[in-house]
């Protein structure tokens, strides 16, 4: 658990540490890692997604979702619902986590929907990434509206804001990550034939 009082800072470097991220969290290289078990499957890094890595990794320590799967689906569940502006790499990023998630952890991922609706995020351009680092996470958590836990008592609208992007998740993942595997497959028997 982060300590309320520490800078938004130096949590996040323990942040870097606890789960092997190194210094920077990943932003000096060139292939992130994405951790399934005891495994780390490498994912190409451009810009896009390091410009988004930093707010990504900041909304983790002030909403208290892990770097675990279920943290993962969660902050997914919860930057959409707080929504990622023109941040596209993490538009991809958690729509297909978040579509996933729905199946694995559904009321981690609801609750966190919710609660992200009820918030606002680094996304929007509140602060930079530079001024969050010099607040408290309290302080931070304040500024982005973030309640502990945040998801009671969901309303109609609610429910229903989150049926429109569980779809919107599932019409996603289908076209660009499912939709492209019988295509390889093709290329790659076509090719060897």
């Amino acid at each position: 658990m982060t300590n309320e009082n520490q800078l938004v800072g130096e949590a996040l470097e323990a942040y870097f540490e606890k789960y092997g991220l190194g210094k920077d969290g990943g932003l000096d290289k060139l292939w992130g890692k994405v951790k399934v078990g005891n495994f780390y499957i490498p994912i190409p890094n451009p810009d896009a997604r390091k410009r988004a890595l930093v707010c990504h990794d900041i909304h983790h320590l002030v909403t208290g979702y892990s770097a675990e799967w279920q943290g993962e689906a969660a902050i997914a569940g919860w930057e959409v619902g707080s929504g990622c502006n023109d941040f596209y790499a993490a538009w991809v990023l958690d729509l297909g986590l978040m579509a996933l998630g729905i199946w694995i952890f559904p009321k981690t991922v609801f609750n966190a929907f919710v609660r992200g609706l009820r918030s606002r995020n680094l996304y929007h351009y509140l602060l930079t990434p530079q001024e969050a680092k010099q607040m408290t996470i309290a302080q931070l958590r304040t500024f982005l509206e973030l309640k502990v836990p945040g998801y009671e008592n969901p309303t109609t609208q609610e429910k229903i804001e989150f049926v429109k992007w569980w779809t919107i998740s599932w019409v996603f993942s289908f076209v660009f990550f499912l939709l492209p595997l019988p295509l390889i497959g093709f290329g790659v028997w076509w090719l060897m034939k």
